[in-house]
C-alpha cells in the first residue's frame, strides 16, 4: 500500500528524465513501466531498457512511514501528468495492483505489474571513482559525441570512449571516416588509469541530463557498467565490451601545410554549396590556391555550386574532396572564431584544431576518393 501527494511540476520532471530511456517497443512488458521506490523522504522514479538505467529523485516533505516501490506504465502516466492542469495536487495510491491517480476531479486507475519483476542493475564494486563538473563533462561530450556511428559491425566504435591517463580525461570518437577527441585536466591521482567505451545510447541520455554549471557529478566504473550521479539523477550505462584501438596509431600526423580558416564563414559557404550537392555523397571539393580556398559542389542533374573564400595560403595548388555534413558537425563543435586547418596530399585524412587554443581538441576528417 503506498500513498503520495506531490505537486504537478515536481512529478513531471524526474518522469521526464526516466521515460526517455524507456522504449515504445518492448519484448517484457515490464520494460514499458517505471518503478517507483518511496524511503523516508526520496521518491525515486527508475526506468531502462536493461542497457541504460535511469533514476530521477525526488525529495518529499513528509517522509513515508513506511518503504513502498512500485510500477507504472511509464507513457501512460507521464502523458497523463501532463494533461493534467497546471500547479495542481496529484494523489497516487495503489492497492493490491491497481493504482489511482487522482487530480481536482479528474481520476485514473492504472494496473501495475509487480515491483520484484523490475529488472535492476546488479550492485559492483568500482575500479575508480572520482567528481567532474557538469559544465566540464557536457563540453567533452558535445566536442566528441557527433562521431560516434549509428551502428558499426565494429561494436567498439559504437560508443565514446572515455580514458582517464596521467591526469587528464579524454573522450574519442570515430566511424572510420572521421574522429573527434577533447581532453581536460581531471582531478585524480596522475598515475590512475582506465579506460571505457560507453554506448552510444547511455552518452546522450547523459548528455540531455548535463547542465551548463559547475556542479559536480560523481563518477564510477567497473569493468561491466558506469555510474554517474547528479543531485537529482542517476544513470547506469553497461559497457562495451572489447578493446579500442590504439587511437595514437589512426591520428594521422599533421601535414606540412598550415591554412587558418574562419569557422563563420566556411560553415556558411559549405551550407550554399551543400544545396546543389550529390544527396547520396553529400561531397564538396576543396581547391586550395595562393590565397584562396574555392568549394565546389554538384549532382547528377548537372547542376553546380561554387563559393570562393580568402585564406592566407602559400603553399602549391590542392584539390580535396570531404563530406559537408562532416566538416559542418565539425564546426558546430568549434568555439573558436577560426580554426587551423593541416594538409598534406589529397589522399590523406586532415588534422582541424581550434584556432588560438591549447592542443587538447583535435578533429580527423578522411577525404572521399573519387
Amino acid at each position: 500500500m503506498i500513498k503520495l501527494s506531490i505537486g504537478r511540476e515536481d512529478l513531471l520532471k524526474p518522469l521526464q528524465l526516466v521515460t526517455g530511456v524507456v522504449e515504445r517497443r518492448q519484448t517484457k512488458p515490464i520494460l514499458s513501466h517505471i518503478l517507483l521506490s518511496a524511503k523516508d523522504k526520496l521518491l525515486t522514479f527508475i526506468g531502462t531498457d536493461l542497457e541504460v538505467e535511469m533514476h530521477g529523485l525526488l525529495k518529499l516533505e513528509k517522509a513515508v512511514k513506511e518503504p513502498a516501490e512500485i510500477t507504472l506504465p511509464g507513457k501512460k502516466f507521464l502523458d497523463i501528468c501532463r494533461s493534467l492542469p497546471e500547479n495542481s495536487i496529484i494523489n497516487l495510491t495503489e492497492n493490491k495492483g491497481r493504482v489511482t491517480l487522482s487530480c481536482e476531479r479528474s481520476r485514473f486507475v492504472m494496473s501495475s505489474l509487480p515491483a520484484k519483476e523490475f529488472p535492476r542493475s546488479p550492485k559492483q564494486t568500482p575500479i575508480m571513482n572520482f567528481k567532474i563538473g557538469q559544465k566540464a563533462l557536457r563540453t567533452l561530450i558535445e566536442k566528441t559525441s557527433f562521431a560516434i556511428p549509428q551502428q558499426d559491425v565494429r561494436q567498439y566504435l559504437n560508443g565514446l570512449l572515455f580514458e582517464v591517463k596521467d591526469g587528464t580525461i579524454r573522450a574519442l570518437a570515430t566511424d572510420g571516416h572521421r574522429l573527434a577527441t577533447h581532453s581536460i585536466a581531471a582531478p585524480i591521482v596522475d598515475s590512475s588509469f582506465a579506460q571505457v567505451i560507453i554506448p552510444r545510447k547511455g552518452v546522450f541520455e547523459l548528455l540531455r541530463l548535463l547542465e551548463d554549471s559547475n556542479e559536480e557529478v560523481s563518477i564510477s566504473f567497473n569493468n561491466n557498467l558506469v555510474h554517474i550521479k547528479g543531485n537529482n539523477f542517476v544513470l547506469i550505462s553497461k559497457l562495451i565490451s572489447g578493446k579500442f584501438p590504439n587511437y595514437n596509431k589512426i591520428i594521422p600526423k599533421k601535414g606540412d601545410k598550415k591554412v587558418e580558416i574562419n569557422c563563420h564563414d566556411l560553415k556558411q559557404s559549405l551550407i550554399r554549396v551543400g544545396i546543389l550537392s550529390n544527396e547520396l555523397f553529400r561531397s564538396v571539393q576543396f581547391k586550395f590556391s595562393k590565397d584562396n580556398l574555392v568549394l565546389t559542389s554538384n549532382n547528377p542533374d548537372q547542376e553546380e555550386a561554387v563559393e570562393e573564400l580568402p585564406i592566407d595560403y602559400k603553399e602549391n595548388n590542392l584539390d580535396v574532396v570531404f563530406n559537408i555534413g562532416y566538416f559542418i558537425d565539425i564546426l558546430n563543435a568549434v568555439e573558436a572564431e577560426k580554426i587551423n586547418v593541416f594538409l598534406n596530399t589529397g589522399d590523406s585524412g586532415i588534422v582541424i584544431e581550434e584556432s588560438g587554443s591549447a592542443p587538447n581538441c583535435l578533429y580527423v576528417i578522411m577525404p572521399i576518393r573519387q
